[in-house]
């Protein structure tokens, strides 16, 4: 209190004289601590409410969101569940196109080859028989002509075969005609046309045409003619290639 006195003198300033009992200022202080104690603890509850409402207004919000997905899913469920039989319907028919592919995989079509040899043949000649032999290579088909016959080769083709003869290149058919003519010049108009004049995809159809025999035949009375057997091999382009994919060995 002295030096209250003291420093009041020296300031000029009207002393300040505590005449409290120093029991009530402490507890007055140990209120003034409990009060801001007791503020501080109200706002930090007040501050965790607003941290627990936040968290569960987002909670909120994501379990109305899982709550739509949810919904979705199971429309999207029902709707699978629906569609189910198309689904192994569309699976079926894709396992029986491969099937058919397969089958169809090594065909040739005999009666696009006879309008090819039609086609090609000269004016002055025609033919009598034709013969089809199916390589172990080809698959399924049957000349419907004449006296027309499928055979398979068998496979002890393997041996070196030269350029030109029958055989040569791997060939997956081939064919045998006979027939007549009016003369023998029109005999190589066959054989030369068969050389490959037809082509599908930029690759000949008939390959290795072979002239075999020519015999000129007179009869009284009327023209001469000329009896002729041949042969030409059928090349990969000479498949039919139905229900191939593109890319695939025969597709187009």
């Amino acid at each position: 209190m002295q030096q209250d006195l003291e420093l009041a003198r020296r300031s000029g300033a009207a002393p300040r004289v505590n005449l409290l009992p120093p029991a009530v200022v402490e507890r007055r202080l140990v209120k003034r601590q409990r009060v801001a104690c007791g503020t501080g603890f109200v706002l930090l509850l007040s501050l965790l409410a607003l941290v627990h409402l936040a968290a569960s207004g987002r909670a909120g919000r994501a379990e109305r969101a899982a709550s739509r997905e949810r919904a979705v899913t199971a429309a999207l469920e029902t709707e699978k569940a629906r569609l189910q039989p198309w689904a192994t319907l569309q699976a079926e028919v894709a396992e029986s196109e491969k099937l058919r592919a397969g089958v169809y995989a090594k065909e040739i079509r005999f009666s696009d080859v006879l309008q090819d040899v039609a086609t090609v043949m000269p004016d002055n000649a025609w033919l009598t028989q034709v013969t089809a032999s199916v390589s172990s290579a080809g698959a399924g088909g049957q000349a419907t002509t004449g006296t027309a016959a499928t055979t398979r080769a068998g496979a002890g083709q393997a041996a070196a075969t030269p350029p030109g003869a029958p055989g040569y290149g791997s060939p997956v058919a081939s064919i045998a005609f006979s027939g007549t003519a009016f003369g023998h010049v029109d005999v190589g108009r066959v054989v030369r046309a068969l050389d490959g004049t037809v082509k599908r995809n930029g690759q000949a159809v008939y390959l290795n045409p072979f002239f075999t025999s020519s015999q000129r035949q007179s009869q009284s009375g009327q023209r001469p003619t000329v009896t002729f057997s041949a042969s030409v091999d059928l090349g990969p382009a000479a498949l039919s290639g139905r229900f191939q994919r593109p890319g695939e060995p025969g597709g187009r």
